[in-house]
């Protein structure tokens, strides 16, 4: 008896279209989540028109990371559901428009609640995509092992979106003077980076919308639509008998790989990695600098009051006092290009004279000033005032720029093992998922060593190894973003076709993005500030307690986790 396997199909240019669609929506919905560190604080600082050290500042750059994240839970939970409603194709569509153009309005913001709005639109689309996405890839794929391989393989490419979005950020850092202005209105800078790097969240657009056109949508869902079989999808039906263990589990565990990540990898750059041993010398430096810089807002913050009543009280102050600011910052920054010494002679001349139009132009809003406050010298003195505190702001920036770049790069370096060690977890993670082993096997594999590798991270390297605690960093990176890709292979498979953008979308908004990044704040409000030892030894033990709980709540869960049984049940 002669007994041959199947010929697994082969792939067409259609589907090669659509793994290039998905490679680049996986890499481009990170690109765009993890712009908003890159940005965020010199954005939040021009928008309010105070400088980046100030506590407002940094207030709203931390409400903003809760603000979207809700905002991403509840309409991404929607998306789901219009998923399963309206089409996987069509809501990848739109959920992927959504997110390329809401950074372009962001872009051109001149209030912080626009800002706020369009990086919460920006932040849906990516929850929606996401679901989207892997609905989509599951149905279109029906070979067994190449669907696993496509959503495992693609999926690994979220991880590059970290990695471009920081060169994308630097190339327009470096060029941001020489590019076009932007439409915006004084006094904000019409050549501020931040503005760019949100601009080139545009690209993905791009492609996509070339290549839409020659993708199908899913075959299943479209077929049971057109032969009227499609059962309606409703949130309810999550918790049925059937499905209530389903949905509650893969919603914990999505609740777990979330709070792994923001209550201890995503706070190690900016608030652990500056203080490892190595950084004592410019933790020193830095110290006495911060400590004048607080006292020096505080002055700001008392000066306000009388700032806004001089507005108040002279028509135009206000938006002349943004000129002023505005005419300063560039004269600031062209004299500091002009000072390099490695310039070439025609282009020094070329600076030296936009210094001197500067000088005049500056000159010329003195005048302006004094014209305008010529009845009112109490308001005049109190936007000098105000002038002379941003000046010595500045002063002290500039004093803090050599120590704060060392910090700012050691966390840079933490950062990238961090996505190094990510996107070597989703490779290791796409292997895996081609093979016998059970689902919940997989998933223990990258659980069970961060019960370990946590506390040895966190409280052992991060006080007596710097150079291990970069590779304790990538370590944990591989085994919590391993479990974003799995959920993404998983969770198409475990409910059924009607449910499955709902179902997904439950468990990785609602689970993940609303609950599980809550995390960040039980770390750094509620469990660090009870623990000895300074700001930085605090945050990191507060991230090895709740990164090792966690992992072991989501070990626990693992065994309630349902393995798939049938595909595309019903």
């Amino acid at each position: 008896m002669n007994s041959t396997a199947s010929p697994r199909p082969q792939l067409g240019v259609t589907a090669w279209l659509v793994i290039l669609i998905a490679v680049i929506g996986f890499a481009f919905d990170t690109y765009e989540l993890l712009m908003f560190p890159l940005i965020a604080r010199p954005a939040v600082a021009e928008l309010l028109q105070l400088p980046p050290s100030h506590d407002l500042v940094r207030d709203w750059t931390g409400n903003m990371l809760w603000i979207t994240a809700l905002a991403g839970g509840i309409f991404g939970l929607l998306g789901g559901w219009l998923t399963d409603r309206l089409g996987r194709k069509t809501v990848l569509t739109g959920s992927i428009a959504l997110y390329s153009f809401s950074p372009v309005l962001a872009a051109l913001s001149t209030s912080l609640g626009a800002f706020i709005f369009f990086r919460s639109t920006t932040f849906i689309g990516v929850c929606v995509e996401f679901v989207a996405a892997i609905t989509w890839l599951a149905e279109l794929f029906p070979d067994k092992k190449q669907k696993e391989l496509v959503l495992g393989t693609t999926q690994a490419f979220a991880s590059i979106g970290g990695l471009l979005v920081t060169g994308a950020n630097k190339l327009v850092t470096d060029l941001s003077s020489t590019l076009p202005a932007l439409p915006i209105s004084e006094p904000f800078d019409s050549h501020a980076s931040w503005r760019y790097t949100l601009i080139t969240g545009l690209l993905p657009a791009i492609p996509i919308a070339l290549l839409l056109p020659f993708v199908p949508e899913s075959g299943p869902w479209k077929a049971r639509r057109q032969s009227g079989t499609l059962k309606r999808p409703s949130l309810g039906q999550l918790f049925s008998p059937e499905l209530r263990r389903t949905t509650l589990v893969t919603a914990g565990l999505s609740a777990c790989a979330y709070a792994i990540a923001f209550g201890a990898l995503q706070l190690t750059p900016t608030f652990i990695a500056p203080g490892l041993p190595d950084l004592a010398e410019q933790r020193a430096s830095l110290k006495p600098l911060q400590s004048e810089a607080a006292k020096l807002n505080q002055q700001l913050d008392e000066l306000n009051p009388g700032f806004l009543q001089a507005c108040s009280d002279v028509t135009g102050l206000r938006e002349l006092a943004g000129k002023r600011a505005k005419a300063r910052q560039t004269l600031n920054a062209v004299r500091k290009a002009a000072a390099a010494t490695n310039l070439p002679p025609e282009q020094k001349t070329m600076l030296l004279t936009r210094v001197g139009s500067l000088t005049n132009r500056l000159n010329e809003l003195d005048l302006e000033l004094a014209k305008l406050t010529a009845e009112k010298p109490d308001a005049k003195k109190a936007l000098i005032d105000r002038e002379k505190i941003f000046g010595q702001l500045a002063a002290n920036r500039a004093k803090q720029d050599g120590p704060d770049k060392l910090v700012k790069d050691k966390g840079t370096l933490v950062q990238a093992w961090q996505e190094t060690g990510g996107l070597l977890g989703r490779i290791a993670l796409a292997i895996l998922v081609v093979t016998t082993l059970p689902r919940r096997t997989i998933l223990r594999l990258f659980q069970v060593p961060g019960v370990v590798l946590i506390p040895l991270t966190y409280i052992y390297f991060f006080r007596n190894d710097p150079d291990a605690f970069k590779w304790g960093i990538g370590i944990c990176g591989f085994l919590t973003v391993a479990q974003f890709s799995y959920f993404g292979e998983y969770l198409p498979k475990v409910f059924p076709i009607h449910l499955r953008g709902t179902g997904g979308s439950f468990a990785t908004n609602v689970g993940g993005r609303m609950i599980g990044t809550s995390a960040a704040l039980i770390t750094t409000r509620v469990v660090a500030p009870n623990l000895p030892g300074s700001t930085f030894e605090q945050v990191a033990l507060g991230a090895a307690i709740v990164g090792t709980a966690v992992f072991v709540v989501a070990c626990g869960l693992s065994f309630l986790l349902p393995e798939p049984t049938t595909e595309n049940a019903e």
